[in-house]
C-alpha cells in the first residue's frame, strides 16, 4: 500500500469514527422516535465502515 493510500485510509478511519459518534450523541438528544431510530442507523453504518477500514490495516 503506498503512503497516499495509507493517509486516504487514516483520514477515512478518523471521519468515519467522528461521524459515527456526532450520530450516536445527536440520537440521544432527540425525542422524535423515527428521527432517533435514523441516527442510530447511521451511526451504526458509519461504524461498520469503520471496522471495514480498519480491516483495510490488517488491524
Amino acid at each position: 500500500m503506498t503512503s497516499k493510500e495509507l493517509q486516504y485510509l487514516e483520514d477515512s478511519l478518523g471521519m468515519e469514527q467522528q461521524l459515527a459518534t456526532k450520530c450516536t450523541d445527536y440520537a440521544s438528544k432527540v425525542t422524535d422516535a423515527q428521527l432517533k431510530t435514523t441516527l442510530t442507523n447511521l451511526a451504526n453504518q458509519h461504524q461498520q465502515h469503520y471496522n471495514s477500514l480498519l480491516a483495510q490495516l490488517g488491524k
